[in-house]
């Protein structure tokens, strides 16, 4: 009982490390192609070609990919969005700029 009192207690300062990204964070930041499937070298959501409506990404308002994970931390310096082709199901890593 005292070990998984005391890994508790000395795991819980990570807990706080990742954290989902929320939609508008998604929309006002721009996004580094990283690998697999690739809407091009960069996105932003911004309405002129890309744009989001919920998990969706929409290229020239028709729906092209969803957003199927995001992940970051605290300080900003590791936000990653992950997505997923309608047409092909192959997934791909942006990470933010």
């Amino acid at each position: 009982m005292k070990t998984i009192i005391l890994l508790t207690i000395l795991s819980s300062p990570f807990f706080p490390a990742c954290t989902t990204l929320s939609p508008d964070h998604i929309k006002d930041h721009q996004w580094l192609y990283g690998e697999g499937y690739r809407l091009g070298d960069q996105l932003k959501f911004d309405n002129k070609t890309y744009s989001t409506r919920g998990d969706t990404i929409l290229k020239s308002n028709l729906p092209v990919a969803v957003i199927v994970m995001t992940s970051g931390d605290l300080l900003g310096s590791n936000n990653d969005i992950t997505i997923q082709s309608l047409a092909t199901g192959e997934e791909g890593l942006y990470h933010e700029k």
